[in-house]
């Protein structure tokens, strides 16, 4: 079988189930019920990481729920953020506070024998449309603008091939964060047809095994203050695995790279 074939035909294999899919839309309705009493200042819910970018893959998958308060909300970003968790806390989650995220563990885990987990985030919007807003850096007590609508926006065009990396990012145990890899295929794939998923595999890994240890900055598109840091070791770790694997494609071994 061909390259593109293959792929389709691993992609196929990863589609998420539809029971999957009711599981995690009944526990995002679970946690915005539990919300309820933050709904006095009019938030908005919605839908983030690969569960908005549609790049959800069946082998590991958790959910992003981002609540977005109206600019006009006068209340301080932190002040926001505390009328959350102390909602989650009298519901019962027990939460983990992360860079930008409260992390849950839902007490009914709907993915028992999977590392599933929640993340909830804080935000206020900096428009009436919701397109910018200022999320909580929690340890840094500070805001920090984002995009959600951007970031989704900004992967279309790529949401297949993301898949792929993120399936070969577990075959190949690499320690990589997912916004990072996004952005290492968006940088890779700019302004190339992406019809062929061969070929864009054979891109990407190409431009890794160029880039990744040659100081590759990545910004995120949503805030140019933000840089993406990938560690110098991790970056070692996965420049080598690139290696590994365009040989074997060399060799027409893509069982080898993604299954």
């Amino acid at each position: 079988m061909t390259p593109h074939p293959y792929l389709v035909s691993v992609l196929e294999k990863q589609r998420m189930k539809d029971w999957n899919l009711d599981r995690l839309k009944s526990l995002r309705h679970q946690i915005r019920s539990d919300l309820e009493p933050i709904n006095q200042y009019n938030p908005r819910f919605y839908n983030g990481g690969s569960y908005g970018k549609k790049t959800m893959i069946r082998e590991a998958f958790d959910l992003d729920l981002v609540i977005y308060f109206p600019r006009t909300d006068s209340r301080s970003l932190k002040d926001m953020y505390s009328s959350v968790y102390e909602s989650l806390e009298s519901a019962g989650y027990k939460m983990t506070p992360r860079r930008v995220a409260l992390t849950l563990q839902p007490p009914n885990n709907p993915f028992p024998n999977k590392d599933f987990h929640v993340d909830v985030v804080t935000g206020k919007a900096q428009d009436d449309e919701f397109y910018y807003a200022n999320i909580y850096d929690i340890p840094r007590d500070s805001p920090r603008r984002t995009s959600l609508k951007m970031h989704i926006d900004n992967v279309h065009e790529v949401r297949d091939v993301i898949k792929l990396m993120k399936l070969w990012k577990l075959r190949q145990s690499l320690d990589w964060q997912t916004f990072a890899m996004e952005q290492t295929v968006v940088r890779a794939l700019k302004n190339q047809n992406t019809t062929n998923l061969g070929q864009c595999m054979e891109k990407v890994l190409v431009y890794i095994k160029s880039s990744i240890s040659n100081q590759l900055r990545l910004i995120d598109p949503a805030n140019s203050n933000n840089s993406i840091e990938i560690p110098n070791q991790k970056r070692w770790k996965i420049e080598q695995a690139a290696n590994r694997s365009f040989d074997a494609l060399q060799k027409g071994d893509w069982e080898s790279i993604v299954w």
